[in-house]
């Protein structure tokens, strides 16, 4: 009889390896608090256990170290940054501080991100402007700023985190609409550095269950198993490992694109996807 193995993917046991050995990488929005994982915070401790020194950038501190801590506490290199990257001096200063103390810098990550105040109709103009501070013209920033230090790694990577909110309509007003900018700024980025060398793409993750997507409670989470192809529940390290093939060198051919981390979501039509989830129930 064949023995049937699987493979359970995520977190540092399953995650060791080589592939971004004697590489850099900084990753935004990367702190956390406990053990229930963003995306930026699962992608550092990915990237940290394939090798990398890695950089936990985040506006707070204290998210930021703790991450850290976890990283180094499994082996990995740690380097916990505190930066409101809002603001162009702190981001430069976050970003030539990492390449300082790490001694290059190969690849950026802007996972950082917010979501303010939903529809359109409820927005203010200063949320409006709060969340595209944060979602593009910071991505922007930090990207500028890591220029001159991914020219000199000679194949540099930029992915930036965008979501299926920028593809489909979902209500997310001021999210939805600078989750879009940052697609175009990555291929637009795409063009103007690609004879540098340096590679720019874009993951558009759907519903995961993260600390910024728990929401509905256990209804919440099977209305989103059930509205995808393969009624599978995604988490932060479904994204990570996405991050983690476009970071390193296995994709060195492949830049300017945008690329859906959703088990299908996007696929599909809503009359395609009512049969199954009427046949389907909460479990």
């Amino acid at each position: 009889m064949t023995e049937t193995r699987t493979f359970p993917v995520g977190g540092y046991a399953d995650g060791r390896g080589t592939r971004m050995a004697g590489r850099a990488a900084l990753v935004t929005g990367a702190g956390s608090a406990g053990d229930f994982l963003g995306t930026g915070a699962a992608t550092a401790m990915l990237l940290a256990a394939q090798g990398a020194t890695v950089g936990i950038l985040d506006i707070d501190g204290d998210r930021a170290a703790h991450t850290g801590e976890r990283i180094e506490s499994s082996g990995g290199r740690a380097i916990p940054l505190t930066a409101d990257i809002t603001d162009e001096d702190a981001a430069r200063a976050a970003v030539d501080g990492f390449a300082a103390r790490a001694g290059r810098l190969d690849a950026v990550v802007n996972n950082a991100g917010i979501a303010d105040e939903g529809g359109l109709a409820a927005t203010t103009r200063a949320g409006w402007d709060r969340v595209f501070a944060l979602n593009v013209t910071a991505a922007m920033q930090v990207a500028r700023a890591a220029h001159p230090h991914l020219v000199r790694s000679g194949s540099g990577s930029i992915v930036n985190i965008s979501s299926i909110a920028a593809l489909r309509g979902f209500g997310s007003g001021a999210y939805g609409a600078s989750k879009g900018a940052l697609q175009s700024l990555t291929i637009d980025l795409a063009y103007a550095w690609g004879p540098d060398n340096i590679r720019v793409n874009c993951l558009v993750p759907g519903h995961l269950h993260t600390p910024i997507g728990d929401h509905g409670g256990e209804e919440g989470r099977w209305i989103r198993r059930a509205a995808n192809l393969l009624g599978v529940e995604g988490t932060a390290w479904d994204l990570a490992w996405a991050v983690l093939f476009l970071a390193g060198a296995e994709s060195r051919w492949i830049t300017g694109t945008v690329i859906p981390v959703d088990a299908g979501t996007t696929t599909a039509t809503v009359l395609g996807m009512l049969p199954r989830l009427a046949a389907s129930e909460p479990r």
